[in-house]
């Protein structure tokens, strides 16, 4: 019998800061602008988690939810649909987000740590506040012994930006010795990982590259850094490890930031570029909080659509998939226009 459940509480956890902490749900709510708090410490004590008391917590959530009287972080959710509760007991969605520091500086980001030097007498404490302020790798080992994590679980690396993370690559390589097929890593590229290499050889690792630009002068205003020439380097590598059995994504992003690259030739030579270095697909994004602040003007709606629209023909003439972010979709419904793929 199917009633109102949330995908997102059966079936995700979500290893973030130390101030968020672990939680069940991986989103915020679009409705009230709510996210779930921290599990409390009876079911994480800082370095353990207690399963049995994880899933009972959850059940209870999912019960409140089908008598019509959710949390307050749940009411009128988007990730509430009417379905049928399986109850394995089971993770099938992990998003791993604990570590904030990140070796970019994007114009559009909501706030991430710079790097310290390891010398510095406050790396330690750094350390545990930004990069790993519990052991994801102990819990992670911990869920696969005790079959926690289903074999078909997704795995998303976010962030920060995962490379910068010391364990990395042994928590890639975890997850790819133990069989797990469906993982996707979010980054900015600008650091090589062996271990990612090794997930697309083996048809275990999707990509979703944060690019922003076509050119360098752009890329470099976008994302504050100059890396644009390592970042497609690195991207041509990890396209040369692909086989005639992959499966996955190797995805470009471009975030339009109006007044900064909203530019049919940045877009245009982004998708070239894409093309050229191997990408299986470009997606598109919209800086939503620069929507939120001009009040979702519709002059600008309007040059959000143009640009979409353009995208989507390069894409077709490049022989590219192309895919697009909520934020963009919500942009053709406030104007009640259709997205033509």
């Amino acid at each position: 019998m199917n009633s109102p459940i949330c995908n997102n509480l059966l079936t995700s956890v979500c290893f973030n800061s130390s101030y968020i902490g672990i939680t069940y749900c991986t989103l915020t709510n679009a409705t009230n602008g709510l996210g779930w708090c921290k599990v409390s410490d009876e079911i994480f004590d800082g370095t353990n988690v207690n399963w049995e008391k994880f899933f009972d917590v959850r059940d209870k959530e999912i019960e409140l939810m089908q008598k019509g009287t959710p949390r307050e972080e749940c009411r009128n959710c988007q990730q509430i649909y009417s379905q049928e509760w399986n109850n394995d007991r089971q993770v099938h969605y992990i998003l791993l987000s604990t570590w904030q520091v990140c070796n970019s500086n994007c114009i559009y980001c909501l706030g991430h740590i710079d790097p310290l030097p390891e010398n510095s007498p406050f790396y330690n404490q750094h350390y545990k506040n930004n990069i790993e302020p519990y052991n994801v790798l102990d819990i992670v080992k911990d869920m696969v012994k005790h079959n926690i994590l289903a074999k078909d679980a997704k795995i998303d690396f976010a962030g920060g930006e995962p490379t910068m993370y010391p364990k990395f690559d042994e928590l890639l390589n975890f997850f790819i010795d133990n069989g797990f097929k469906n993982i996707i890593i979010h980054t900015n590229n600008i650091q090589y990982s062996e271990a990612i290499a090794r997930g697309i050889k083996q048809n275990a690792v999707s990509l979703m590259i944060s690019i922003d630009a076509g050119s360098k002068k752009c890329h470099k205003l976008v994302k504050r850094v100059d890396s644009f020439d390592k970042v497609w380097k690195n991207f041509k590598t990890y396209s040369k490890q692909r086989t005639n059995l992959y499966d996955k994504k190797l995805s470009t992003k471009y975030v339009i930031v109006p007044n900064c690259n909203d530019s049919k030739k940045e877009i245009e030579e982004f998708i070239k570029n894409s093309r050229k270095n191997g990408a299986t697909q470009v997606a598109f994004n919209v800086y939503n909080q620069l929507l939120n602040e001009m009040n979702y003007e519709t002059s600008l709606l309007y040059g959000l659509v143009d640009l979409t629209n353009f995208a989507i023909k390069k894409a077709k003439d490049n022989k590219i998939k192309i895919e697009l972010f909520p934020n963009i979709e919500y942009v053709y419904q406030k104007l009640n226009l259709k997205v033509e793929l």
